[in-house]
């Protein structure tokens, strides 16, 4: 009887051991087909996804807005607690309310008031540009063709290889006007004129309807900004109730990181150009260079862009002034360089700092990067966000060292040769000047023998280098 019961004790165990087995290899192979089937239906999902941010694409717009307009916000709200404080007293709880509605209403005008003097500047630029433009350059164009003409005139060999070059152009000119162009125009152009005016009127529709996404979100900006405490909270509940309390802190700790980062990033960013704008208005206003306010606003924004965006702001504007007078531009170039070596060296690290913490080779490596992924956009924001993962590996890298008893000292590693362990501690034994002298006059030589020695082994010498390495004589 003894000898069933235990037999029957046992059964339930062996059954949930099984089982458990065979659950485990039930959720192996789902997580396998499951895998499988998000790589198959990947276009799909994309798609998916992109239809969704597009339903939801003003809460996206406001989310964008309400983070730009946070600082301002936090700013008017140090004013009001700093009004409060000077009088001995703390901004009692039945007005927090209403101070908080006209933090958002001073920050939402504050940022209202800035766009709008942007365009009530550039706006009339533009057309008086254009206006400029469309007067002046046929008389250009005709005073650097009579200068052309001049020129080619004096010179013999130049009037001919320049009459061969038209000749041989015209006839080009013709063989693609008669055997693609002419008929393009008769298959393709006209029969789709009615596709094209579609195209352009559903360009127009995307316009409006971006328009009315900025509106939309700016409502959303509002109820986002006015109850942004209460969202922060909902997100750390979620957080420490979906996570271990170890790992939700951890991820705490990474997002306060990444918003401070963009954040400080961001902003510091926008007023180093204000700075960097204003700066070239004065310069152009002094050297009297044309379209001052144009191409002053032009590099101040695009300067915004971290190490492509002078450039991208000088090329249009410098053609702009080529047009007007080719002497001038030349100034403008030297002018750029000036305040482009005066903010990268002065003014950018005095406002961002240390702000994403990474050297200019990974700068430049985010860049890349993230604007290849997502264009102009990438080029913002791949700073900050390379940022974030870089910190993370690197806190990552250093918990791995100090579980292992290593230095996590990035300057313990420069010009290492091996790390011995002596009385419990760890020595860290770095290359000799001389070693490293010797190894780069005899490094090109090492490789010849080591080629050499692959091609014709020697068990003689093979067994010699293996005792030289138990011993640590050879590097």
């Amino acid at each position: 009887m003894s000898g069933l019961k235990e037999s029957n004790k046992a059964e339930p165990g062996l059954l949930k051991k099984a089982f458990g087995r065979w659950f485990g290899l039930f959720l192996v192979l789902a997580s396998a087909l499951l895998f499988y089937l998000v790589i198959v239906n990947l276009d799909s999902i994309f798609g998916y996804i992109l239809y969704v941010a597009g339903i939801i694409k003003p809460v996206i717009y406001g989310a964008v807005i309400a983070y730009i307009l946070n600082p301002l916000m936090k700013i008017y709200q140090r004013m009001f607690t700093a009004i409060y404080a000077s009088r001995g007293k703390q901004v009692p709880e039945k007005k927090k309310g209403l101070v908080n509605g006209i933090t958002i209403t001073l920050a939402l005008i504050t940022g209202i008031f800035i766009i709008v003097v942007l365009f009530i500047l550039v706006i009339p630029q533009i057309i008086t540009t254009m206006v400029t433009l469309v007067n002046n350059l046929p008389e250009q164009v005709d005073a650097y063709y009579k200068e052309l003409v001049v020129k080619i005139e004096n010179n013999r060999f130049i009037a001919d290889t320049l009459q061969e070059v038209v000749l041989q152009g015209t006839k080009f000119l013709d063989e693609k006007l008669t055997t693609e162009v002419i008929p393009w125009m008769r298959t393709e152009l006209l029969p789709n004129l009615n596709t094209y005016a579609r195209q352009f009127a559903s360009g127009v529709a995307a316009f409006l309807s971006v328009l009315y996404n900025l509106f939309i979100g700016l409502i959303v900006a509002i109820y986002l900004l006015s109850s942004k405490r209460v969202f922060a909270a909902q997100a750390k509940k979620l957080v420490y109730g979906l996570l271990k309390k170890r790992n939700a802190d951890l991820v705490i700790y990474y997002l306060r990181i990444s918003n401070n980062m963009f954040s400080g990033f961001i902003s510091g960013k926008i007023v180093d150009s204000a700075i960097i704008g204003v700066i070239c208005f004065v310069a152009m206003s002094i050297l009297k260079l044309p379209y001052t306010m144009l191409v002053s606003v032009i590099v101040g924004v695009t300067n915004i862009i971290p190490v492509f965006g002078p450039y991208i702001g000088a090329v249009p504007s410098t053609l702009l002034i080529l047009l007007a007078d080719p002497k001038q531009a030349l100034y403008f170039l030297v002018l750029v360089i000036i305040i482009q070596q005066l903010d990268g060296n002065i003014i950018g690290p005095a406002i961002l700092g240390e702000s994403t913490g990474l050297s200019a080779f990974w700068v430049l490596f985010s860049i890349l990067l993230f604007g290849g992924f997502w264009g102009i956009i990438g080029m913002l924001v791949g700073c900050p966000l390379f940022a974030v993962i870089y910190r993370i590996i690197r806190d990552f890298i250093s918990m791995k060292l100090r579980q292992k008893e290593l230095s996590d000292n990035t300057w313990e590693y420069m010009d290492l040769k091996s790390i011995e362990v002596s009385e419990g501690s760890m020595e860290y034994v770095k290359y000799t000047n001389e070693e490293l002298n010797s190894k780069k006059k005899k490094g090109g030589s090492k490789l010849r023998k080591a080629v050499i020695k692959i091609k014709k082994p020697d068990k003689g010498n093979d067994k010699k280098d293996t005792e030289k390495n138990k011993d640590g004589k050879l590097d």
